[in-house]
């Protein structure tokens, strides 16, 4: 019973604070580049990733938002030269696939509301394979969390950047991955806030 009444509470508190006139969709793109950082620097270097989501802003109280995510994307992630120890965190020149939900929460503000700072987290799993003629082939749950900055441009569109940090944990690899990043966004939006 405690299974199942969970992921039931936190919807249920969303629903009862939330202001469904005042809601929007959304959906994006985000492309960003980074580094290995930590001890995944050793093994690792550059990132560069893309990534669609959508997500369903509610109201929380005037000019406050929370709004579940959802999206998928793809990243690449380049090696550090001179390593070739068999205890790298990732296979080599790995390449990943990733599913990822999670909750952005935020405010609008500035005039008409169109400067949109905000605060995410994701959580999601990555599917990592080798890029190299050297067999490679890992899965691994992953973290996301970060902050972001939109600007709206009526009646659609948001421009904006975001920065943020990563980790997932491959399965047989040596450790958990870490990493920064930061790009851009573009998202279209639907209803209003």
């Amino acid at each position: 019973m405690k299974n199942i009444l969970l992921p039931v509470v936190p919807a249920a508190l969303l629903a009862l604070l939330a202001s469904p006139a005042l809601a929007a969709t959304t959906i994006a793109a985000d492309i960003d580049g980074g580094l290995a950082v930590g001890h995944a620097a050793s093994w690792n270097g550059a990132t560069f990733g893309v990534t669609a989501r959508g997500g369903h802003e509610f109201e929380l109280r005037k000019d406050f938002f929370l709004s579940p995510e959802g999206g998928f994307g793809y990243m690449v992630i380049d090696d550090a030269d001179g390593i070739a120890d068999g205890s790298s965190l990732l296979p080599v020149e790995s390449a990943l696939f990733r599913l990822l939900g999670g909750l952005r929460g935020g405010f609008y503000a500035g005039e008409d509301g169109r400067v949109i700072p905000s605060l995410f987290v994701r959580g999601g799993y990555a599917w990592i394979s080798s890029g190299s003629d050297r067999a490679g082939y890992a899965e691994a749950p992953m973290l996301d969390v970060g902050l972001a900055i939109d600007y709206a441009l009526p009646p659609t569109l948001r421009i904006g950047g975001h920065a943020g940090f990563e980790t997932l944990w491959a399965k047989g690899y040596g450790g958990p991955f870490t990493g920064i990043h930061a790009g851009i966004a573009l998202t279209l939006t639907a209803g209003v806030h």
